[in-house]
């Protein structure tokens, strides 16, 4: 049995996670500031403290063997218009998360990036354009919040090289499907399935 502490445990892939991971018999703690997540998201059996990754130094101690790092705000359109709102909080958040992090002497993490971070395959040159891509691809964010997402990447990769931290990151594309009893509650809504469904039942344009 493991202790983990779930940045953003209260969201859609954050919660799926501390579920699977209470499943397995671990000890699991969430922080979220439920500025996206929902509090009836955390499942039973998660310990759940209310904050800001920003304040992560008033949270978490010694005694954690790793950090799922799910918290970041991930609307594309809203970084568009607010770039600044994703940067101080993507990027100067998970800086103060990995502060802790060191100071409490946990040398693990996993980080919920982004394949924003690779940006339009199809805008890419050559043989390569529009191809599939694969995960050693050239990254060319489109949008700050893909630009923010990359820039974490780099800020892990430099605590891995200067402070020996043990960290993977996760470029995942569309996150599909609802779980248990979390469901699919969005707003505004951004994932497949459910505006798949919504142009079918004639909700939104094609």
């Amino acid at each position: 049995m493991r202790n983990y502490l779930v940045t953003g445990g209260a969201g859609y892939i954050g919660s799926v996670v501390t579920a699977h991971l209470l499943e397995a018999g671990h000890d699991v703690t969430v922080l979220d500031d439920l500025s996206t997540g929902h509090r009836a998201g955390v499942p039973d059996g998660a310990r759940f403290i209310e904050g800001r990754i920003q304040d992560a130094a008033r949270h978490i101690g010694p005694g954690y063997d790793a950090v799922l790092h799910f918290a970041a705000f991930s609307q594309v359109g809203e970084s568009v218009a607010d770039p600044e709102k994703y940067w101080r909080n993507n990027v100067g958040g998970t800086m103060d998360l990995l502060a802790a992090m060191r100071a409490a002497d946990i040398r693990t993490l996993v980080f919920s990036s982004t394949a924003a971070t690779y940006g339009d395959p199809t805008a890419r040159g050559g043989d390569s354009a529009g191809a599939p891509l694969t995960e050693s691809a050239a990254t060319a964010p489109t949008s700050p919040y893909g630009a923010s997402k990359l820039a974490v990447d780099h800020l892990i990769g430099g605590a891995a090289a200067a402070h020996g931290l043990a960290a993977v990151s996760l470029r995942y594309f569309n996150v599909a499907g609802a779980y248990g009893g979390y469901g699919e509650r969005h707003d505004p809504e951004s994932h497949l399935i459910p505006l798949l469904l919504q142009v079918a039942q004639g909700k939104r344009a094609a």
